[in-house]
This record gives structure tokens, C-alpha cells and sequence, in this order.
């Protein structure tokens, strides 16, 4: 009867520990009420694989079963997605099964005993307990906080999720083929301790990783803002020096109407005053929104796409108001605009039709930006952002747009196939 307590009182710690060292390395969902009994949910799905593992009496089992339990257990509370899961589900219970072996062998070592399993006392489980969650609150001193894992590709991940797979395996052979030579069970030890090392070094190279990529993220965006504002005074050069040469033509009009005037030929003087106003309304308001900022981005990548040959249909509303500040604002039109324009070229290049639709309205207190455009091949996107051949995220502009949505707590979502590409911010 004692040791079915202890053994619950065990599961109980291993269930706390395990969420622990989720909650280190991964952002909850917090959804409310279920999120604050995510402890007992894992308890109370660990016990019957406790229980089933021991009916079995194959540690290889318990083992599987456990890490499909945490598995499904990150998936459900926290904001991870199956890569993560995988690996830090494997991570927490190979260093938890570390720390139960190593324990053990120093007691083995320190009394001699046959096997690694052989207890005179269950108590001696309650100090290795202790001992995994101080090596979780080491963690918690080292880990500085969470970051984004999407600049992790798939082949990185397999290579840091080689460590924590090697070392289960390696304990796993220990518990196996354990021999109660006092050479052998020292070298157990040692590979213990060292499997113990290598997994704080995996994860400090992952944080070191990590950082240098939000550091390159931040640097990027400082760029990006520096070139949004070279480029909105190219824009505005641009702009005067399209209104010099259309107000020279301009000029050379008015005086061609008063000659007509002069030699009595109103209606042809009245035709050429119609169309150079037609021409001075598209020119210098093709997008009028109420917002001189937005004016103004969205007028000049009109005139840029047109002397490509490259048509924008607009559906757009009231920006007054708007709460992004201006570089923010050229940030998230100038992206996405220059992306679109820059693939519709390539359209344009292999003979089709190159047309950009844009929606800029805002809805229920919600900006709505959306920019759907032709594309020459389907590209993969995942996380609001565009990945290569190797599952890696593509460029910056995207990824400077969605920490612009990310700021306000909106969302930039993308999608493509085989036609077109659409890339959709709500903030």
C-alpha cells in the first residue's frame, strides 16, 4: 500500500516537473479554465500509462507511451507546432530518465548493488525527484526566455532532435544490459553525466541560435525602415519630377487650347480641356483614402505598376484615423505592394494577364489589408511567412510586416497555389 502512494506521490512530481519544463521553453494558449487545470489533465493521463507500463513490465513501452502522453498534451495547451512537440516532449523525458539513472548508478556504485532497479527503500525515488526538478530550475536560469522557433528549419530540428533521441536510446541500453561490475556501472556513469552536459549544451546552442536570429530579425527591421524612408523621398522625388514633365506638358496643352480659342475652334479646344482634365485626375488622385500617408504609398506603387504594364484594381475605405504611426504604415503597404508588383512583373514577362487586387478598409474597428496577386510558380508559406527548398523563411519584408501585425496583436496570414498568392493583415 506505501508504495502505491509513493508511486502516485512520484507521478504527481513527474506530471508538475513536465509542465514546468513545457511552460520554459513554450507559449500557452491560454484558453481560460482548461489552460489553469492543464496539471491535473497531464497527471491524470499519466497515471493509467504508469499503470499500463507496469502491467507490461517493458520500460520500452512505458517509455513510447509516455512521450505520445507529453506529445499530445503540448499540442492541446501550448502554441507549438508538431516539431516542437516531438522534440521537447523527448527532451523532457530523457532528461528525466537521466536523472533517475545516474541517480541510481551512484547508489549502485555507493552500496554495491546487483541490479539497477534494486531498491531496499522506494524513499530513495523521492531524492532523484528532488534532483530533477533543481536540474529544472537551472534550466529556468539559462533558458532567458521564449523565442520564435519558425526560423528553425526542418533539418535543423532533426539535428538538435538527434541528442535527446540518442540519449533515451543510450539509457535505455544502460537499463538493459546493466552489469554490476564497478568498471562498467563508473563508465555508465560517466556517459551519464556527459549525456547530461551535452543536452544543456544543445540547448544553449538552440538559445544561442535564436538570439542571433531575433537579433538579425531586429536588425533587419531597422534596415527596413531606414530604406521605407529612402524610398518614400525616391517616391516623392519621383512624384516632382512626373509632375515637372506632366506640368510641361500641361503647359504646351493650355497654349494649343488658346490657339484654338483664338481661331474660333472651341468644340476641339473644349475636347483637349476634357482629356487633360481626365488625365490631371488620374494622375494626381488614383487613391484618395483620407490619409495623406497611405495616399501617397498607394498612389506611387499605382504609378510604378502601370509603367510596368501591370494593372491594381483598389477597394479601399476611410483611413482617417489609423492608428499605425508612418514608417509602420509604409512598412506594411510598401511590403506587401512591392512583393505583389515584383512576382507580377514575372507574370507580365511570361505573357499573362498581371493584375493586383487590394482591399484596405477597415471593419468593426479592424484594418483589413489584403493583397492578392498572379503568381509564375505555387511557393510554400507557413507562419505568415514564405519558405525555400529548405524550409526556411524567405526574405524580410514579410517578416518585418508581421512583426508590424504582431505589435497590435493582429495576424498576417498567407496563402498560395498554383495561380495566385494573397497575403492577408488584420490588425
Amino acid at each position: 500500500m506505501g508504495m502505491w502512494i509513493l508511486s502516485f506521490c512520484l507521478i504527481a512530481i513527474e506530471a508538475w516537473g513536465a509542465v514546468y519544463f513545457f511552460d520554459i521553453f513554450m507559449e500557452r494558449k491560454r484558453k481560460g479554465w482548461p489552460d489553469k487545470c492543464r496539471y491535473i489533465v497531464l497527471y491524470f493521463l499519466c497515471v493509467p500509462v504508469v499503470i499500463l507500463g507496469g502491467y507490461f513490465d517493458v520500460m520500452g513501452i512505458k517509455v513510447l507511451l509516455i512521450v505520445l502522453v507529453y506529445m499530445a498534451f503540448c499540442a492541446i495547451f501550448y502554441q507549438a507546432d508538431w516539431k516542437q512537440c516531438i522534440f521537447f516532449s523527448i527532451l523532457d523525458y530523457s532528461l528525466l530518465f537521466l536523472i533517475d539513472v545516474f541517480s541510481l548508478l551512484v547508489e549502485n556504485i555507493l552500496n554495491s548493488r546487483d541490479k539497477l532497479y534494486a531498491l531496499e527503500s522506494g524513499l530513495l525515488y523521492l531524492p532523484m525527484k528532488f534532483s530533477w526538478i533543481l536540474l529544472l530550475f537551472v534550466l529556468r536560469r539559462i533558458w532567458k526566455g521564449k523565442n520564435s522557433y519558425g526560423e528553425l528549419s526542418l533539418k535543423e530540428w532533426w539535428k538538435f532532435g538527434m541528442v535527446p533521441l540518442f540519449t533515451l536510446a543510450s539509457m535505455l541500453l544502460m537499463y538493459f544490459c546493466y552489469s554490476s561490475e564497478k568498471k562498467v556501472q563508473a563508465v555508465y556513469l560517466f556517459v551519464a553525466a556527459g549525456l547530461i552536459m551535452i543536452n544543456f549544451l544543445v540547448l544553449m546552442l538552440m538559445q544561442d541560435i535564436l538570439v542571433k536570429g531575433e537579433m538579425l530579425r531586429e536588425s533587419a527591421l531597422s534596415d527596413q525602415k531606414k530604406e521605407s524612408q529612402l524610398a518614400h523621398y525616391r517616391d516623392m522625388q519621383a512624384v516632382y519630377e512626373r509632375q515637372g514633365r506632366k506640368l510641361h506638358d500641361y503647359k504646351n496643352q493650355i497654349r494649343t487650347m488658346q490657339v484654338l480659342l483664338k481661331e474660333g475652334n472651341t468644340q476641339a479646344a473644349a475636347g483637349l480641356a476634357e482629356r487633360l482634365t481626365e488625365s490631371i485626375s488620374v494622375e494626381m488622385a488614383a487613391v484618395n483614402t483620407n490619409h495623406s500617408i497611405v495616399d501617397a504609398v498607394l498612389n506611387q506603387k499605382f504609378h510604378a505598376a502601370r509603367e510596368q504594364g501591370i494593372s491594381m484594381i483598389f477597394k479601399v475605405g476611410d483611413m482617417a484615423g489609423l492608428k499605425l504611426d508612418g514608417e509602420e504604415t509604409v512598412i506594411l503597404l510598401s511590403n506587401l505592394l512591392d512583393n505583389a508588383i515584383h512576382e507580377c512583373a514575372r507574370v507580365a514577362e511570361a505573357g499573362r494577364n498581371a493584375v493586383i487586387n487590394i482591399k484596405l478598409v477597415q471593419e468593426d474597428g479592424r484594418l483589413i489589408f489584403s493583397v492578392r496577386n498572379p503568381v509564375v510558380e505555387k511557393v510554400q508559406t507557413a507562419d505568415g511567412a514564405v519558405l525555400d527548398s529548405e524550409g526556411r523563411r524567405h526574405g524580410t519584408g514579410l517578416a518585418n510586416v508581421k512583426a508590424v501585425a504582431d505589435k497590435y496583436g493582429g495576424d498576417l496570414a498567407l496563402s498560395c497555389d498554383e495561380e495566385k498568392f494573397q497575403a492577408v493583415v488584420i490588425l
